[in-house]
């Protein structure tokens, strides 16, 4: 739950890169390649490294506080370190703390978050909360994109 620069990351606003990624994905939308955040002043980034059970759904984060709505990243496999890892990455959050939902029963996931501007948190839940154990649906979003997890 530490506010961590990734390591090679690059946390200039113009030039800001993390790892690299394999992975397939079904949203032409959604991408588990490598990373470009647009990080720098109070805009900052936060990778959630999930449990295996979570590939393919979508996690829900929040201001911790609950003054702000919510919005979701898909959950896809980036390889972090030489290891394929499920990850959650929202690239473009405001300094502050912020909370993950789980996709199962949008309960907490896991503690708050600190997101500091310029930097990339990491929040690792491997081994840490419950699995995912609903059957893949497809749904459509209200900005009109669909897919199935």
């Amino acid at each position: 739950m530490d506010t961590i620069p990734q390591a090679g990351c690059r946390s200039t606003r113009e030039d800001t890169w993390v790892g690299n990624a394999a992975g397939r994905e079904e949203n032409p939308h959604v991408q588990g390649g490598s990373l470009v955040l647009d990080i720098g002043g109070d805009i900052g980034a936060l990778i959630a490294y999930l449990p295996e059970s979570f590939a393919g759904t979508e996690v829900y984060i929040s201001v911790a506080d609950g003054s702000k709505p919510f919005t979701h990243t898909g959950v896809h496999p980036r390889g972090m370190g030489g290891t394929l890892r499920q990850t959650a990455v929202y690239p473009e959050l405001t300094t502050g703390d912020y909370q993950l939902w789980h996709p199962a029963d949008a309960s907490p996931l896991g503690e708050p978050v600190h997101v500091e501007g310029g930097a990339v948190a990491e929040l690792n839940l491997i081994g840490r909360v419950a699995d995912v154990t609903t059957a893949p649906t497809a749904h459509t979003h209200a900005d009109g994109h669909s897919h199935t997890h």
